[in-house]
């Protein structure tokens, strides 16, 4: 028997969504919190939730699928090539350096250069989608999280 891509990553997000679930409930809670309706444990738990509501829905549907489908067009893991593996690893590698850079260069220019390269990554090559989707979304972002809800990003040791 073969399984399918989706089914792999469907599995992989079960996996992180059950373990994320299981560290909610591991968030300490302040004294008197635990009989307010809503606590620090109470969006984690529902993300979880959600997680493996999701994950399961798309195994689910990808079993579903691949029984219908007798046409063997579709990838498996045995045909998952060198490019793909290329790819996941780049992707791995562009989170370390999002995650190292951003106290170093601040949110905006660490997400923004972070998006642009995942974009080349995946294969965008067009210069005005790669400044559109990621310029504007990062700048709004940063302006709803700190203006807005008065959340902290950090500017970065580079401008200070």
């Amino acid at each position: 028997m073969k399984i399918s891509k989706n089914v792999i990553g469907a599995l992989i997000f079960f996996i992180f969504s059950v373990s994320y679930g299981y560290h909610a409930y591991q968030i300490p809670l302040y004294p008197g919190e635990e009989y307010d309706v809503f606590t620090s444990q109470t969006m984690p738990k529902l993300y979880a939730l959600l997680g493996i509501l999701v994950s399961v829905l798309a195994i689910i549907m990808s079993i579903l699928n691949d029984s219908r489908t007798t046409n063997d067009t579709e990838k498996t893991v045995d045909d998952f090539d060198k490019k793909s593996w290329l790819q996941v690893a780049s992707l791995i590698g562009l989170m370390v350096y999002y995650g190292a850079t951003l106290e170093q260069f601040g949110f905006i220019l660490s997400t923004i250069s972070f998006l642009i390269f995942g974009f080349l990554i995946l294969g965008e090559r067009s210069k005005k989608r790669l400044f559109l989707a990621s310029v504007p979304v990062v700048i709004v972002f940063w302006a709803i999280m700190t203006q807005l809800l008065g959340i902290y990003l950090s500017p970065g040791d580079l401008w200070g």
